[in-house]
């Protein structure tokens, strides 16, 4: 199969070599060859060359020579250069037990916006868990992506933009996290202002579409995060690049992280009583340094807000986790902003039932297509039934007329 896959790809790529090669030299353009040395297959070296057209590299005929010879793969850790291999502790060269490949796990999340790992530990997991099948669906998810995928060069990728009205923070995974715990840092007690987080997907803003409440509330959070492939699609209708998808189910876990090796205080908030019980308990095995200061279901104290904010305040809580879906939980948080002494709150939906294991998580592979609202319609077709089936084409319709109307008033002003 490699041989038949070399010969193939090879027999493409040579005649297109070749003429670029000729044009060159009957423009008088310089032609070279680039070579470096990059770690193979146990930090074997790896000698590539490329040939370059007045320093722009061709087609690569080097590449596809070194996969006939098996030391490069098809699917496996992006390749790095050799000397930066060197360097590596023994714990790091796991990505070399493997050989690298020309389609990384990396570049595959970072096209999906779920690269929220550094390259070299989605390197070194993909490296321990490398399977046939694992291969196949990597290959799968990226000949996909090169379909359906759009050029995202000419986009602008500004720090926010507006989606319906609502300012939508524009940021990496890493930076958000970092946003929420700068908030949690602060140490002028006199000054202290609660920080507000929240996430918005399409349902979100086809409740806030024409809810102004909702949408003021939104708009009066330190940051709002985008969430999913419809809040994308949109962007992309502005000529917009979303940095990162910014979920809150990804971000827990490295949330967390952070949340633990500072030491920090936590209050859950919302959901049922045996997933909100559930969802502690995980927390506290998995994370010792971080303090559950209470836990409450979102229905015991449901008309009691006051006595609820008694009780929050009572525990010296930095971060309020609030699972009680959008936009209830938005509202929450905005009608008891001033009876709170939390340095931060933040809405997170349905986290809990995920983290919980209350609500199954679409496999990895389908999350990488976008399509993680399928696995959930399947899993919760009643109650997620119109949140899709007719929730998402209407998303799609307000994001198509907001579109034109923005067109419209373009061509207006030019004439």
């Amino acid at each position: 199969m490699r041989i038949l896959i070399s010969v193939i790809a090879l027999m493409v790529v040579l005649p297109k070599v070749a003429i670029q090669c000729l044009v060159a030299f009957y423009q008088q353009k310089k032609i070279t060859v680039w070579t470096c040395e990059y770690a193979g297959l146990n930090c074997t070296a790896i000698k590539h060359r490329t040939i370059l057209v007045a320093n722009s590299p061709i087609a690569d005929i080097d590449l596809w020579l070194h996969y006939l010879k098996g030391n490069v793969n098809l699917t496996g850790p992006k390749a790095i250069k050799l000397s930066d291999a060197i360097k590596m502790g023994p714990g790091d060269k796991v990505r070399f037990e493997i050989a690298p490949g020309m389609i990384s796990p990396y570049s595959v999340k970072k096209k999906s916006g779920i690269a929220h790992s550094s390259e070299h530990d989605i390197a070194i997991r993909f490296a321990k868990q490398a399977s046939m099948s694992k291969r196949c669906v990597l290959i799968l998810v990226w000949c996909v992506q090169s379909l359906l995928g759009s050029k995202s060069k000419h986009l602008a990728v500004p720090s926010q933009f507006k989606l319906f009205g609502v300012r939508i923070t524009n940021s990496t995974m890493q930076t958000a996290i970092n946003n929420i715990i700068k908030s949690l840092d602060s140490t002028n007690e006199s000054d202290q202002k609660t920080s507000t987080f929240a996430f918005v997907n399409a349902d979100c803003a086809n409740h806030y579409y024409s809810n102004t409440k909702y949408k003021n509330i939104l708009n009066s959070f330190d940051n709002v995060f985008p969430d999913g492939i419809g809040v994308k699609i949109a962007a992309r209708y502005q000529g917009l690049l979303l940095k990162e998808n910014v979920n809150g189910t990804d971000m827990f876990p490295l949330l967390c992280d952070q949340l633990n090796a500072k030491k920090k205080r936590v209050f859950l908030l919302g959901a049922s009583a045996v997933v909100i019980k559930k969802t502690a308990e995980k927390i506290a095995r998995k994370y010792p340094h971080i303090t559950i200061t209470g836990y409450i279901d979102g229905y015991r104290f449901n008309d009691q807000a006051a006595l609820l904010c008694q009780h929050i305040n009572q525990t010296d809580t930095d971060l309020l986790f609030v699972a009680m879906g959008a936009p209830r939980q938005e509202f929450w948080i905005s009608d008891n902003i001033d009876k709170l002494n939390v340095k931060a709150a933040i809405g997170v939906g349905g986290l809990f039932d995920f983290y919980s294991g209350h609500v199954s998580r679409a496999p990895e592979w389908l999350r990488e297509l976008s399509l993680e609202w399928l696995w959930r319609l399947s899993v919760q077709p009643l109650d997620k039934g119109k949140r899709y089936l007719i929730g998402n084409p209407l998303f799609l319709m307000h994001v198509f007329t907001q579109n034109m109307k923005q067109r419209y008033r373009a061509t207006s002003l030019g004439a």
